[in-house]
């Protein structure tokens, strides 16, 4: 890993690491057809607070910003907070967030990159919409999630991140094989992916720094 710039001032940092009573949408289980480069989750209509549906295990959705130096073919990651609900201390996902009821994967996309990394995006459209992957990992430690996956291409050697504390610790530049092995071994510094997650992401990730 290498080291990432950082900034001590973040004003949309959050000064929780989670809220209980965030609400999000309960989703259906995803059909064994489901198709990640089509199909999308159909909502129950249900509200629930966080908490209830971690407890619950009930499907929700949530979006994953993978932010990618195409040059040097480094991926940012991002330390979890020891408070966070969910893996605490691991390496993970440049910044990722559930999706509250009634809001946009992309406008959260936008709001958990500010809030976390305080990377602030121009236009929507430099989020690269890639896939969505039904991941079922409340058995695990972790959600039964519809994962929403997005590209944001920058350059490692200007990128500055300002940490939001209270949900990361550090960020640090990895390189696209290194973060291949570790989640394809399992390697417990890392927040674990499903195993029909990694090879359709590698497969995106792969075609967009050829």
């Amino acid at each position: 890993m290498t080291t990432a710039m950082t900034d001590p001032n973040n004003p949309n940092a959050l000064d929780y690491a989670q809220d209980d009573k965030e609400p999000l949408e309960v989703m259906e289980a995803p059909p064994k057809d489901f198709d990640m480069f089509s199909s999308v989750p159909v909502s129950t209509k249900v509200v629930k607070h966080r908490k209830l549906v971690l407890q619950n295990k009930d499907w929700n959705s949530s979006v994953h910003m993978w932010i990618v130096d195409v040059k040097r073919k480094l991926v940012l990651m991002q330390k979890r907070s020891p408070h966070k609900d969910t893996f605490p201390n691991r390496w993970d996902i440049s910044s990722a967030g559930h999706i509250p009821a009634g809001a946009k994967p992309i406008d959260t996309a936008q709001s958990e990159l500010a809030e976390e990394l305080g990377i602030s995006v121009d236009s929507p459209d430099e989020l690269k919409f890639q896939f969505i992957c039904p991941a079922e990992q409340a058995n695990d430690g972790g959600w039964n999630c519809y994962e929403h996956v997005y590209f944001l291409k920058r350059d490692s050697t200007v990128l500055k991140c300002a940490l939001g504390t209270a949900e990361v610790t550090d960020v640090a530049w990895v390189s696209i094989d290194d973060l291949k092995k570790a989640l394809n071994t399992l390697d417990e510094a890392y927040v674990p992916r499903v195993h029909n997650y990694i090879p359709v992401f590698f497969a995106c990730l792969d075609k967009m720094v050829q």
